[in-house]
């Protein structure tokens, strides 16, 4: 189930991209990215975007590990720090 939800999530990442970048380009040409570094508002959407899509990769590693009872978080907390001795 979480697959899914990841894929859908990927998917309508990849189409407000689209939506923001591509179809812009598509009707006007390579002038829509001249104008990008006037407009604020384009540049938070573009941040907004970059940043979903890095908590979109990194979901998998931290949900697991929000799930799962104490022991296995100590063993997710040692897999992501690399740090694999107990105290």
């Amino acid at each position: 189930m979480m697959l899914i939800l990841f894929t859908l999530a990927a998917l309508l990442l990849v189409f407000a991209a689209f939506c923001m970048f591509g179809l812009p380009y598509m009707l006007m040409g390579p002038r829509v990215f001249d104008q990008l570094a006037e407009r604020r508002e384009q540049q938070v959407m573009a941040g907004l975007l970059l940043a979903a899509a890095i908590s979109l990769v990194l979901a998998p590693f931290f949900a697991s590990g929000l799930i799962s009872d104490g022991s296995r978080v100590q063993v997710m907390a040692e897999t992501l720090t690399g740090f694999i001795g107990r105290a």
